[in-house]
């Protein structure tokens, strides 16, 4: 009798729990919220390295329009489409110089921007004429003029030879109403415009393609630089007084006037900190959007002019990106005039002088 029971009890002990069949192909279903969640904590970490420079990678928002983009890798894989260069406006002959209000499309942003150009009165030689984009420095942009803003400047090289382009940038000069007159270190807006505008130039039958050349004075000299570095169609690149540091330093040393007093360029600046952090907390994003750190993709020769006395952009940035220069292969040439202040007023003969032996050398590109 309790054999029976024992052999009873062993045989219930190994019949199935048919209750409990549907345990087993439901645990994946159950794992799929653990699953899901962890998923979703993995890409959101990854998405935010991305979005903070990390892993190579640092467009501003994603799907965003390259040209737009910071991260100099990113933008130097733009395009940056225009039309050729079209006159607006014909001011006839000014002092044996024709001058002219040109206009052309920035098509990455839907604009038509304009500006002064100014060449000889001779027509261009056959392979078109030998073009300088003169880059201005910060004016208040109620108050920049079209006409007289770096005017000597644009009439000495057109005097010269060349085809001088002062492009208004977005939101100032004739171009008050396309775009807003944004930050120039914290924003690729003016790059934008630039690089549009040798897009157009490169479309225009009277340029020679093969010699367009950058000149930027203060505020210019760091989107000529920049330019520089993003396009392989500039010959050479002459900068004056220029905030041509890495953006780490600048923020720790130098608050520019263009975004100090400048409200819109100041919105963009603390919005891009908000999103990124500052130059000082988020290394990896600013050092890719610094172009100091990229000068081998210069394909043509640098030339820096700097007075020892300007109290408006520190000289030790111009020094500084010598002292980078020098460690690269790029040609390049660094004056320094010890008496000479933010506007190199009195030293623009010399100025002058070795710009044009840089401008007509036929060796000047690397």
């Amino acid at each position: 009798m309790r054999q029976t029971k024992k052999n009873q009890t062993v045989k219930k002990s190994r019949a199935p729990n048919k209750s409990r069949w549907w345990f087993w192909p439901a645990i994946p279903l159950l794992l799929l919220p653990v699953i899901a969640g962890s998923a979703f904590i993995v890409y959101d970490s990854w998405h935010s390295h991305i979005e903070r420079g990390q892993f190579g990678i640092s467009d501003t928002y994603l799907g965003e329009n390259l040209a737009h983009s910071l991260d100099l890798k990113l933008a130097a894989k733009a395009l940056y489409p225009s039309s050729p260069l079209s006159v607006s406006r014909d001011l006839g002959l000014v002092d044996g110089l024709r001058d002219q209000v040109f206009k052309y499309q920035v098509k990455d942003d839907n604009l038509t921007e304009y500006g002064l150009m100014v060449s000889p009165a001779a027509p261009p030689p056959a392979g078109g004429y030998p073009t300088i984009i003169l880059l201005h420095g910060y004016i208040n942009p109620g108050r920049y003029k079209t006409a007289t803003a770096y005017l000597a400047e644009s009439e000495f090289y057109a005097r010269q030879g060349f085809l001088v382009v002062k492009p208004d940038l977005r939101g100032q000069g004739l171009s008050i109403n396309d775009g807003f007159a944004d930050s120039a270190y914290y924003s690729m807006s003016y790059n934008t415009d630039i690089l549009s505008l040798i897009s157009a130039l490169r479309q225009t039958s009277y340029v020679d393609k093969s010699d367009i050349n950058l000149w930027g004075h203060s505020m210019g000299a760091y989107l000529a630089l920049r330019a520089a570095v993003l396009s392989k169609d500039v010959k050479n690149v002459i900068l004056l007084s220029g905030p041509v540091d890495s953006l780490e330093e600048m923020y720790v040393t130098y608050t520019p006037p263009s975004d100090e007093s400048n409200p819109y360029a100041l919105a963009t600046r603390n919005e891009v900190f908000a999103k990124y952090g500052t130059p000082a907390d988020n290394r990896a994003f600013w050092y890719d959007a610094s172009p100091i750190n990229f000068l081998s993709n210069i394909k043509g020769s640098v030339q820096i002019h700097v007075g020892l006395k300007d109290s408006v952009v520190p000289p030790t940035f111009s020094a500084d990106l010598n002292d980078a220069l020098n460690k690269t292969r790029v040609k390049h040439q660094y004056y320094t005039y010890p008496g000479g202040n933010h506007s190199l007023g009195a030293q623009r003969p010399d100025v002058y002088a070795r710009s044009l032996q840089l401008l007509e050398s036929k060796s000047s590109s690397s």
